[in-house]
């Protein structure tokens, strides 16, 4: 299936949204067999030292699938983006995965970086953890410039509690924009005494 086409069937599905928009398959959000082709090779890299994965830059159908995962709260479509990611990267050396805590002043009422994160479990056999927290209300970052999500104070993330003690953690975030709130949580998680051994994302945006 070609990329335009693909985009073409993922609009008709917003209308009809009670089976896969790619194959039409009854009964799923997505078919992870129909969403493996729609991710680029993987973009291996590294966000202020910290190994950085992506299922492909945030554009196109993957960028749509992005907002209907955040904006359309639909979780089932995120386990199913997770588990296309949890089977095109191999798992690493980790314990736990633990997804960007969701705002405190968010209305969407669930957290599309654990539906990702459930899906990778999933496959990877690592269970999903919820650790890391806001320590105060902050703007969501779609609102912040680049500039302004660069000025993230250091302790932005702060662990729950000791869950995170002594384990190696991979971090997972729906889209990552200029990588600071991934090195927030991973400055989180080493205070917690425990290590980020990498991040993995659904995009990530080009730019400077």
């Amino acid at each position: 299936m070609s990329i335009p086409e693909a985009a073409l069937r993922f609009a008709a599905h917003l209308f009809w949204p009670s089976s896969c928009p790619f194959c039409g398959a009854l009964g799923t959000a997505a078919c992870v067999k129909c969403l493996l082709p729609l991710l680029s090779p993987p973009l291996a890299g590294e966000t202020g030292g910290l190994r950085h994965e992506a299922g492909g830059v945030h554009e196109g159908v993957l960028r749509e699938l992005a907002l209907e995962l955040k904006y359309g709260r639909n979780r089932p479509l995120g386990i199913a983006m997770g588990r296309a990611l949890g089977r095109i990267f191999p798992r690493p050396d980790c314990d736990v995965l633990t997804p960007v805590p969701l705002h405190r002043e968010s209305e969407r009422g669930y957290n599309q970086s654990m539906a990702l994160a459930r899906g990778i479990s999933m496959e990877w056999g690592v269970p999903a953890l919820e650790g890391l927290r806001w320590k105060e209300p902050r703007a969501v970052q779609t609102s912040l410039g680049r500039k302004e999500r660069r000025d993230m104070p250091a302790d932005a993330l702060i662990p729950l509690g000791n869950l995170l003690e002594g384990k190696r953690v991979t971090l997972v975030d729906d889209v990552s924009t200029t990588g600071t709130t991934l090195l927030r949580a991973a400055g989180a998680v080493e205070r917690a005494k425990g290590k980020a051994v990498m991040a993995l994302t659904w995009t990530i945006v080009p730019g400077p």
